[in-house]
């Protein structure tokens, strides 16, 4: 833990006042040990997993479809955002984020008792999702934590720290399962249960964290679940879409640019392993690793930008990062170039370094601070839904293409460049727009 001391203990005392440098480290220690568990149910992790452990033992297109939805796993948990919180209304969150960690824990370390046949597959892809849809939930109660327990004006900076942190330890672990799978393919069965109880570490680590006025915070959830609800849900949502037409139509460009974002990575691995018959190691550092050690250099780069302006124009510039890495991996299926795999992933990590950003920021510059949860409500909900519907589209497409010429499935990398590319089109006509409308509401043009 002393490396991650050195990273973040001079701007931190910096920045944090003394309250807060009484919980802030044992966010760190409890993230960071979780963030070594999440590692195992990463989708670029899991999904190479599942494709080599199982290959063999049931049908191809069987297979491939339970790739598409550990990989989407991730993305897919988002629905169960409204879930999580309903059910902690009112409820100690501590306690409750506990409860719902020992649960991701418990989902990860099934993995490891995955008997290799159609059972065990199914097991596999089930644990996976309930794995994700239970960090959903800690995702989901942290933030109502943080909110709590830390100024608004360090919260960013403190959220971004620990994403990196979390970031660079679940590439690591990236590299180190994926060398033990290439060396002994039962390692799972060892590596899930120990990364599991290091998950639990952090997991009893945060037991001790204490929310600061919870009481009144407790009484104010009780309170508005008696007046009729306003917790979230799906009648908010549609509510919320049909009320903002700048957000609607953000909303359906972010579908079509990240439809094509959530597609790459099923059919991205199939290629690994059909085609080019790579390591379970060198098919972890392509589809997760490298792109998730790259992320934290660019932070910086894409918050800078990302400050400057409107998530809209923010995202018009953002969003070719992402067409010009699925160009190089498009161009490394058509013209049979391996090499560039491995660029395309070191460009995928800086493109995803920028999308986590405005993914996680980009609802505040619609909502006003009371309806800013409804948003990214309605943002997580429908990631949810692209999550499971992109990676399924991705890998029956290939599978329908092997079927009418074997080689050609290598060919579906073209889609996600053609819906990433229609996205980003999308977000600079709607840039431009809102510059124009921008102009003509100035007071100069008003005054004129």
């Amino acid at each position: 833990m002393s490396f991650f001391r050195q990273i973040f203990r001079r701007r931190r005392r910096e920045a944090m006042p003394f309250m807060v440098r009484a919980h802030y480290p044992r966010e760190l220690r409890s993230w960071s040990l979780l963030g070594v568990a999440l590692g195992a149910v990463e989708g670029g992790i899991v999904g190479v997993l599942v494709k080599n452990v199982f290959q063999g033992q049931v049908s191809d297109p069987l297979l491939n479809t339970a790739v598409a939805l550990v990989t989407g796993a991730p993305a897919l948990a988002n629905m169960f955002s409204f879930f999580w919180a309903s059910a902690s209304h009112g409820k100690d969150k501590v306690r409750f984020l506990l409860g719902v960690q020992v649960a991701c824990m418990l989902a990860i370390l099934a993995i490891s008792f995955a008997p290799v046949n159609a059972l065990g597959l199914l097991l596999v892809v089930t644990a996976t999702i309930g794995a994700r849809a239970c960090w959903a939930g800690v995702t989901t109660v942290r933030t109502q934590v943080w909110r709590a327990n830390y100024p608004r004006r360090i919260m960013a900076n403190m959220t971004g720290r620990l994403v990196t942190a979390m970031a660079l330890i679940m590439g690591s672990v990236g590299i180190v399962l994926g060398y033990a799978l290439t060396h002994y393919e039962d390692a799972f069965r060892y590596a899930y249960p120990a990364l599991a109880l290091v998950g639990l570490m952090g997991a009893l680590t945060y037991r001790r964290m204490r929310v600061r006025r919870q009481k009144q915070l407790l009484a104010a959830e009780n309170r508005v679940q008696e007046h009729g609800s306003s917790r979230p849900g799906i009648s908010k949502m549609i509510g919320v879409l049909k009320a903002d037409a700048d957000f609607r139509r953000y909303m359906k460009l972010m579908f079509m640019f990240g439809s094509g974002n959530l597609m790459v990575l099923a059919p991205l691995i199939l290629i690994l392993n059909d085609r080019y018959q790579l390591t379970q190691l060198n098919q972890m550092l392509i589809t997760s690793s490298i792109p998730l050690l790259m992320m934290p250099v660019f932070m910086g780069v894409w918050a800078r930008l990302l400050d400057r302006g409107h998530v809209v124009h923010y995202r018009s510039r953002q969003a070719w990062s992402f067409v010009v890495t699925f160009i190089v991996w498009g161009a490394a299926a058509v013209f049979d170039q391996g090499w560039l795999l491995w660029l395309g992933a070191a460009l995928y990590g800086i493109s995803k370094a920028g999308g986590v950003l405005g993914w996680n920021l980009g609802h505040h510059d619609f909502a006003t601070p009371e309806l800013a949860t409804q948003y990214m409500g309605t943002h997580v909900t429908l990631t949810g839904i692209r999550g499971l519907i992109a990676p399924l589209v991705g890998v029956w497409m290939y599978d329908w293409m092997e079927r009418q010429a074997p080689g050609a499935g290598r060919l579906i990398l073209l889609l996600p460049l053609a819906l990433s590319t229609t996205g980003a089109i999308g977000f600079v006509r709607m840039s431009r727009e809102m510059r124009r409308r921008e102009r003509a509401n100035s007071p100069e043009a008003t005054s004129s």
